[in-house]
């Protein structure tokens, strides 16, 4: 019901019958309103009317009274005008205070690296501050953010859907990364024609899949793939086992798998095509939080640290 009053009686109409029934006056009630008496006047009768009910009784000499029938929608009238004075204050603290959840989208396999030296401080000087962290793909991290699913979302670069805004935080160029036996683990750099004859470990996703299929083709590699894993710590571990040696773009800041073995990450000379990392949020204005996630982002990716997650 109040769904549908809201299209039919104004907000004002119902603010103005509240204030000349509190005063018993139309007048009054127009002078703190503002506004001339007519207008409070017939605010009344479309309340009356919407409801077709009669809520007051009108005196030329005493002013307005409320009926009994008025005494009873008089406390849901008001009850609905506090509770719309309500919402708009909470949208002005999610506008300008540090609180609520922030959900953050990441298609960065190395991300707990870095998100959360991004987060701690909006955390733990915030009392307010909640945040979610989830792991997902190119795809789905710009859909999630246009459907409302995440706030701000961290992504490499390709195709940006239109009503993102995004901003660029990293160039990644790529590296091999071989365990301490193999092969190739003593040289200081390595060329892509190198790895033709190499068992190679891949992150099977789709973006990453695009990319080595290109760059691998540029380079006229024909690629011995023994394994492919979805998630970077896997394709870690494999090459710290022995399995092959794999295709990187961001480091963890250790050298070593879960499983313990020792890593050593090789620059690719020449460079080949890089991968850009960006933070993606939705165009206009955004609330505070997200705004100072966004300043945590570019102080971080400007620091010594976020040096250390490429190989140059």
């Amino acid at each position: 019901m109040i769904g549908e009053l809201s299209m039919r009686i104004t907000l004002k109409a119902l603010q103005y019958f509240l204030t000349a029934v509190e005063h018993e006056s139309i007048a009054r009630a127009a002078e703190q309103l503002g506004v001339v008496p007519s207008a409070v006047s017939v605010a009344i009768d479309q309340v009356e009317a919407e409801f077709s009910l009669k809520l007051v009784m009108r005196y030329p000499s005493k002013g307005i009274k409320s009926t009994a029938t008025g005494q009873i929608l008089i406390g849901k009238i008001r009850h609905l005008l506090e509770e719309y004075d309500n919402l708009l204050a909470e949208g002005a603290d999610l506008r300008t205070a540090l609180v609520g959840s922030l959900r953050i989208g990441y298609f960065a396999r190395i991300a707990p690296a870095f998100i959360p030296d991004i987060v701690a401080p909006l955390i733990t000087n915030n009392a307010g501050v909640t945040v979610k962290c989830i792991e997902c793909d190119n795809e789905t991290a710009q859909d999630g953010l246009l459907n409302g699913d995440f706030d701000v979302v961290l992504f490499f670069a390709g195709t940006v859907k239109p009503g993102i805004a995004v901003e660029p935080l990293m160039e990644l160029s790529p590296h091999l990364l071989v365990g301490t036996d193999h092969p190739l683990a003593r040289r200081k750099s390595v060329r892509l024609t190198e790895l033709g004859g190499h068992p190679l470990v891949l992150l099977d996703l789709p973006l990453n899949n695009e990319y080595y299929r290109a760059i691998l083709d540029e380079a006229e590699v024909e690629p011995n793939v023994v394994a492919t894993a979805t998630t970077t710590e896997m394709i870690r571990s494999l090459v710290g086992a022995g399995v092959g040696c794999s295709i990187l773009h961001m480091r963890p800041l250790i050298d070593t798998s879960y499983a313990g073995d020792r890593l050593v990450a090789i620059p690719i000379r020449p460079k080949v095509k890089s991968l850009r990392l960006v933070l993606g949020r939705l165009e206009g204005n955004p609330r505070r939080l997200v705004h100072a996630f966004v300043e945590e982002c570019r102080q971080y990716f400007h620091s010594p640290a976020a040096e250390q997650l490429a190989v140059l």
